[in-house]
């Protein structure tokens, strides 16, 4: 959304109150600064955010309050780095269920699609996309909402920056030469950051399978939950891009701004293949042995992949049959003799069978109904 030429709208005796609307991901927040330093930090905040600032007398959709105790530089950092978290975290409560959001930063190519850097807090990725959106555009530097249609939306926010101090600086995308992209953009690559101190200068990538992607990629995304099919959507984003990619470097300078980073070659089809898997279970039947509900599961050629909220489980031979077989309420020996017409009869596959059976059921994958 396009920076608006109205200026904050001050109230009270010496600007004691300071609001503006920040426009981002199709939303709209309202900050309203207050206290003692509200003049210093309004002044600072209406810098920073002037490219996603709205009319003050828009609607809003939800509203964030900064009190400030001074005008100190220091209060004025503090201040705003926690009007960055504010927005940030309201952002993504409005948006929980409409798309994919992950931790990362992107950027525009030159051919227009979008490249997204994964990874936790220290990964370097606001590092990273500074360098690599310079040529092309910048589209956000820590949270990332992918959609339905495999688009990522912009939220072109000030960057966080180490700079000393008692918090990170927040930087306008111009202060560091950054062109904002405006609209969203489709995801092209994803990558996941894996930086390695003192390792080799040259930076190389290799695709991840759909298993490993998956488990690199879910605990970098926020209320995965409450997707309507996080595991569905996620296999969908990386059959889209090829396979998600790890690449390992030391440097960022190591990074070529104009060609980006080091890509490998794409996976075929075949190996990222999937299908989702009915998740529901039968509550009629009586006692036994019953499948707990995940949030979504799906297929590969060998194994099952289930979403319990933020944490994902995989499941292959016995384990994925037993999961596959116990939709309805089972006893120990029906689920044996399933196991048996599909895996064959084996000696002490009865211990083995109760054994996985406890694995699962500590893993609450299964429980015993009564």
């Amino acid at each position: 959304m396009p920076a608006h030429p109205i200026g904050p709208h001050l109230q009270g005796p010496h600007e004691a109150e300071a609001d503006f609307v920040v426009g981002a991901l199709g939303r709209a927040i309202r900050v309203r600064v207050t206290g003692a330093g509200a003049g210093a930090l309004a002044a600072a905040f209406a810098e920073a955010w002037a490219h996603l600032l709205l009319d003050p007398r828009a609607e809003s959709d939800d509203e964030v309050v900064l009190d400030s105790p001074g005008d100190t530089r220091d209060s004025v950092a503090v201040g705003l780095a926690h009007a960055s978290a504010l927005i940030t975290r309201s952002l993504i409560d409005l948006s929980t269920g409409q798309g994919l959001l992950f931790h990362a930063a992107a950027a525009v190519r030159a051919d227009g699609r979008a490249i997204l850097l994964v990874g936790p807090s220290g990964a370097g990725k606001t590092t990273a996309i500074t360098r690599l959106a310079c040529p092309h555009g910048y589209l956000t530097d820590e949270t990332a909402l992918v959609g339905a249609d495999g688009r990522v939306l912009p939220y072109p926010k000030p960057l966080s920056v180490e700079r000393g101090g008692p918090a990170k600086a927040q930087l306008a995308p111009a202060e560091l030469g950054l062109r904002v992209a405006g609209v969203a953009h489709e995801v092209d690559r994803v990558i996941v950051l894996n930086r390695e101190a003192g390792g080799s200068r040259r930076p190389r990538s290799r695709r991840l399978d759909v298993v490993e992607s998956l488990e690199a990629l879910v605990p970098q995304l926020s209320a995965l939950q409450h997707h309507p099919s996080p595991l569905g959507a996620l296999a969908e984003l990386i059959r889209q891009v090829g396979g998600i990619e790890q690449l390992s470097y030391a440097d960022v300078l190591d990074l070529d701004p104009d060609s980006g980073p080091p890509a490998s070659p794409r996976l075929p089809a075949e190996e990222l293949a999937f299908t989702n898997v009915a998740c529901d279970r039968d509550d009629r039947t009586g006692p036994g042995l019953i499948r707990t509900q995940p949030d979504d599961a799906l297929e590969t050629s060998d194994l099952l992949v289930l979403a319990h909220g933020s944490e994902i489980r995989v499941l292959a031979g016995v384990a994925k049959t037993l999961w596959l077989e116990a939709a309805t309420a089972r006893s120990e020996a029906e689920l044996l003799d399933r196991l048996r017409a599909v895996h064959g009869t084996a000696p002490g596959d009865d211990l083995a069978l109760h054994t996985t059976i406890d694995v699962l059921v500590r893993a609450e994958v299964l429980e015993w109904r009564t």
